[in-house]
């Protein structure tokens, strides 16, 4: 990694929303994690309290009593008990807890809001281990003097559900009063903002390699800066644009899963200078790593049980040349899933996965896995989930990832007087790459085959057809990977 690195945390000026310090090499040597600048959601979208109430700002104490909340919050937290807030460590390491305050904005989401509820911070602890240098450890506990009660709170991932929820590839989110845009001067938002992204393989994680997201190739980060084990990469693409955690957002919530089974699974902790950068991703603590910590601060964890669904029915699996997207549908029997996960496991065992929303029955989702390589052969399989139960594996299908078109089908076909024969057909698309050719042959023995092109509306006429003969008849769609065919029909001309 080159270049210098921020740490997510927000220092004041006296006049304005200003950032200071905090700026490390890549060495990490001149690190200031203590009160660096912190980052807000480049390129994200205003957020709604309704989705993150568990969502709280970390302020110093006597600027909020001078200048208000807004320009004396530099990090985020997350809530996990009434009284207990998640953040990073170098947000609050070398702070007393009578220097800080805790902001939960209420329904607004706004740190200048009439409904923010104050509580002042009776503890810090931080992780013992805590390495300001490598930024391992980057994690804390603050406790409160007072309930911010009726406010519901997160759950931080165990390590069973971070495997599924913090997988490689897995969407995940984050949201923070850090600031909108790349660099200095640093513009902060009155409203929360939040970011949809991806986590990285550990390839690109600790590996050193590059990882592409929606067409964006983004550099990775080698073993010398991140140790996968206790830290994840996760960055995002909007409208073209990398989506990131920047200078404010330190300390906040990266969450995994939807409904009742979302869960905490990082923690913004530090990232490239320029926020958005391909250069690199932004880098959060792995929580699940530090389970034990947590619980020993007396974090509560959610284990209430919960009846596992059946599995789902894969129904199909459609392929580009750097992607797959499978069609998904519950069980008729057992509970109904809120969330579809769906996993491609590549020859050499790595995993990458997808999550979508469950629709009523007996409606189909589709779910879709970016950044696979072309050529490869990859098991994909599908479980259903409530909350965090999850159903078994549905059956394993194998899928070449190689770009060929979606396999087209007839749905009408009809025979004609003077030799002619109709067809309408469907599911003619290219999956990433043009059609080049859209035909209709039908064959039978002994006479030549005869072909049409697939026209407007899908539909095609097969001329010159013999009277009386039986011919098998199949659409042929091409893109510049290769042909895929439909199943045959079988007609007798007139």
């Amino acid at each position: 990694m080159n270049g210098t690195v921020r740490q997510l945390t927000a220092a004041l000026a006296l006049a304005a929303v200003m950032v200071s310090g905090g700026l490390a090499t890549s060495s990490r040597a001149a690190a200031q994690p203590d009160n660096g600048p912190s980052p807000r959601v480049v390129n994200g979208k205003q957020g709604s309290m309704a989705e993150w109430p568990f969502l709280v700002a970390i302020a110093k104490k006597s600027t909020f009593e001078t200048q208000g909340f807004l320009v004396a919050q530099f990090c985020g937290g997350t809530l996990v008990s009434d009284t207990l807030v998640v953040t990073a460590a170098h947000c609050v390491r070398g702070r007393k807890p009578a220097d800080l305050v805790v902001g939960a904005p209420g329904p607004s989401g706004a740190l200048s809001g009439l409904t923010l509820q104050v509580r002042d911070v009776t503890a810090i602890e931080v992780y013992p281990g805590y390495n300001p240098r490598s930024f391992a450890g980057d994690i804390a506990v603050i406790t409160l003097d007072l309930p911010l009660a009726g406010i519901p709170t997160l759950s931080p991932a165990t390590a069973d559900e971070a495997k599924t929820l913090a997988a490689a590839r897995a969407t995940v989110r984050v949201a923070g009063w850090g600031a909108t845009n790349k660099t200095e001067p640093w513009k902060f938002p009155d409203i929360f903002r939040t970011g949809d992204l991806t986590v990285f393989p550990k390839s690109s994680c600790g590996g050193g390699k590059d990882f592409v997201i929606d067409g964006i190739t983004f550099s990775g980060y080698g073993p010398s800066d991140v140790d996968p084990a206790a830290m994840l990469c996760a960055d995002g693409v909007r409208n073209g644009r990398p989506v990131d955690a920047c200078v404010g957002d330190s300390g906040g919530p990266l969450v995994g899963g939807t409904g009742d089974g979302r869960r905490l699974v990082g923690i913004v902790s530090w990232g490239l200078e320029v926020c958005g950068s391909p250069r690199g991703p932004g880098v959060y603590t792995r929580v699940s790593t530090y389970a034990d910590f947590l619980a020993a601060a007396g974090v509560p964890f959610d284990t209430d049980p919960v009846d596992r669904p059946e599995p789902p029915q894969l129904l199909r699996v459609n392929t580009t040349p750097t992607s797959l997207t499978a069609v998904v549908r519950g069980s008729s029997e057992g509970p109904q899933p809120d969330t579809y996960a769906v996993t491609a496991q590549a020859p050499d065992g790595s995993i990458s996965e997808c999550t979508v929303p469950a629709p009523a029955l007996p409606q189909r989702a589709r779910c879709t896995i970016d950044g696979l390589v072309t050529g490869s052969t990859y098991v994909v399989t599908a479980r259903s989930l409530v909350g965090t139960a999850a159903s078994d594996p549905s059956a394993p299908v194998e899928v070449l990832v190689d770009g060929l078109p979606a396999r087209p089908r007839i749905q009408e076909h009809a025979a004609q007087p003077g030799g002619t024969a109709t067809f309408r057909v469907v599911n003619l698309r290219g999956n990433g790459a043009p059609l080049l050719s859209k035909t209709v042959e039908c064959a039978a023995t002994s006479r030549p085959t005869r072909s049409a092109a697939i026209g407007a509306g899908g539909r095609a006429t097969v001329e010159r057809l013999r009277r009386g003969t039986e011919y098998s008849c199949v659409a042929i769609v091409a893109n510049e990977y290769g042909e895929n065919r439909s199943k045959p029909v079988s007609l007798v001309a007139r």
